[in-house]
């Protein structure tokens, strides 16, 4: 419950983070750790939701600015996603706080 709380605090928008989208967010989270870009359509592929509720979801997330879309430069037909700097603070934050 600790976790939860603290995960609500820094990240805010509690109607956003059932289990999917926080899967999303940790999947976009170890991506940038390993500096390895995600599309779109990977990212959906992670939460255990349907493909078109994980799009819908993927949105939502870009719509309360969590998640920013990049498009790809070398296909036109891909777009990349990655979290805002700021998220991506609070996420490493979290996580330390997790190893006291």
């Amino acid at each position: 419950m600790r976790r939860r709380l603290l995960r609500r605090q820094l990240l805010g928008a509690p109607e956003l983070f059932g289990d999917p989208a926080w899967e999303m967010l940790i999947d976009l989270f170890i991506h940038e750790c390993e500096r390895k870009p995600i599309s779109v359509t990977s990212l959906c592929v992670t939460p255990s939701i349907p493909m078109s509720s994980a799009i819908r979801l993927c949105q939502k997330l870009c719509d309360a600015n969590l998640i920013r879309r990049k498009p790809d430069l070398y296909d036109g037909r891909r777009v990349f996603v990655e979290l805002n700097p700021d998220v991506s603070h609070r996420l490493r934050a979290y996580f330390l706080a997790g190893s006291d």
